[in-house]
């Protein structure tokens, strides 16, 4: 709006010669029409230029020109800053889908089965898989001593049952992983449950077959060229206390 109102006072001042519309009249013969369609042209309206090339510039129909000259620029202005806004919009609505399409933490759980105290008490297996779906049914007793189950269902990005092989666990939660790393992205494998949850069990052969991987990542010639260096680390954290299972537990 300033560069339209600047651009008309600039047109005002040439045209009038000091600015005033109060005698009647032609003004500036063809020098003022040519610099009026100049002008004109110069801020894309040169649609009204037309009517003025056979007659000359009447100074009591400038005003009027002139506001409609202003509203003009004013509306093309409002229209180009709206666009401008949509696509903006449009584009960080766009970075945000491609940022949320990219999972950057996954949920994978593990089912254990029954154990052998577990089973030779004749306990019920409460859990049940469901694609990546987990149901815990849990025994209730009613206000009468009615019994009834009630169902809690957990989502995650994966539910592996209590038949898959370690191999399998691998598959699904290390191994995709492994490429991140020779992209220069940090990641991160752990796992978390209660004592007896299967742990240990789950854990300890996946550092093995993901030396492997790394190793066989690292003679690849893309990446043998670049020089990459592998250091490992063995630790275990229990109890509030770090020990370095490379150093004799210390």
């Amino acid at each position: 709006m300033q560069q339209s109102n600047a651009a008309a006072t600039a047109f005002y001042d040439h045209v009038g010669g000091g600015g005033s519309f109060n005698n009647a009249g032609p003004v500036g013969g063809d020098a003022g029409d040519a610099v009026m369609a100049r002008w004109l042209q110069s801020t894309g309206l040169q649609h009204l230029a037309f009517p003025l090339t056979s007659t000359g510039i009447d100074q009591r129909l400038l005003p009027n020109l002139l506001m409609q000259v202003n509203v003009l620029l004013i509306a093309k202005e409002q229209s180009s800053a709206d666009a401008s806004a949509s696509s903006f919009i449009a584009n960080e609505k766009e970075i945000s889908t491609r940022e949320n399409n990219v999972a950057k933490i996954k949920v994978m759980v593990r089912k254990r089965p029954l154990n052998k105290k577990e089973i030779s008490q004749k306990e019920d297996d409460i859990v049940t898989v469901d694609e990546n779906v987990l149901t815990v049914h849990e025994p209730k007793l009613k206000v009468d001593l009615t019994a009834y189950v009630e169902k809690h269902e957990f989502c995650f990005d994966a539910v592996l049952d209590e038949h898959v092989t370690n191999d399998e666990v691998y598959r699904v939660t290390v191994e995709p992983i492994i490429p991140i790393i020779f992209q220069r992205t940090k990641a991160t494998c752990f796992a978390y449950g209660q004592t007896g949850s299967g742990k240990t069990f789950t854990m300890q052969p996946l550092p093995l077959r993901a030396a492997q991987d790394l190793i066989r990542f690292l003679h690849q010639p893309v990446y043998h060229s670049q020089r990459f260096k592998l250091w490992l680390s063995y630790f275990e954290i229990y109890d509030g206390k770090l020990f370095d299972l490379l150093s004799d537990r210390k």
